[in-house]
């Protein structure tokens, strides 16, 4: 434990140190007013940093604010049922070890520990996945953060009464 918290001690302080830029300008250009207005630009490195150490940062940062609940709710929920399968398993393990090893008992506890042990594995994958979708999203978001987007939906569904019931067209453009 004391190795993890020196590994991520050592990355939050890289962060930091890293994430500071100096620009020095030349002194006749420090004199000049600018005409011009600094426009906020996402930076990726720091939106994926930012997502990496708490859902949905990268995100809030890009401003993109409809991702972020959504990484939030999910890798809050694939947590929380990671804690509660394991403590089951935990719970499951210690009341196997009370048993008699030749009873009836015995073996459904067995396999209704595996089934805990198993989800909460299964969960704690879930978590790491959805972990890389929020780090790569709020990365793309903060590269893609000066993009027109420009929906031309090229489907059309139409569903209108008919005679017989309904009738259900499909237009697909080119």
């Amino acid at each position: 434990m004391r190795h993890l918290s020196k590994i991520f001690l050592f990355f939050l302080l890289a962060g930091f140190i890293w994430g500071q830029s100096v620009q020095r300008e030349p002194a006749a250009e420090q004199d000049t007013v600018a005409s011009k207005k600094a426009q906020f630009e996402p930076d990726p490195t720091v939106a994926a940093l930012l997502s990496a150490a708490i859902p949905g940062a990268g995100q809030i940062y890009a401003r993109k604010w409809w991702h972020a609940p959504i990484f939030i709710a999910g890798e809050a929920y694939c947590l929380w049922r990671a804690y509660e399968f394991g403590h089951q398993a935990d719970s499951l393990w210690d009341l196997r070890s009370q048993l008699d090893p030749e009873g009836e008992q015995y073996a459904a506890v067995g396999e209704q520990f595996s089934n805990a042990a198993q989800n909460r594995n299964s969960f704690l994958w879930l978590f790491a996945g959805a972990k890389f979708l929020d780090i790569v999203d709020a990365y793309v978001c903060a590269h893609l953060y000066n993009f027109e987007e420009k929906v031309n939906v090229p489907l059309e569904v139409k569903l209108e009464p008919a005679a017989e019931g309904f009738k259900f067209a499909l237009a697909i453009k080119f």
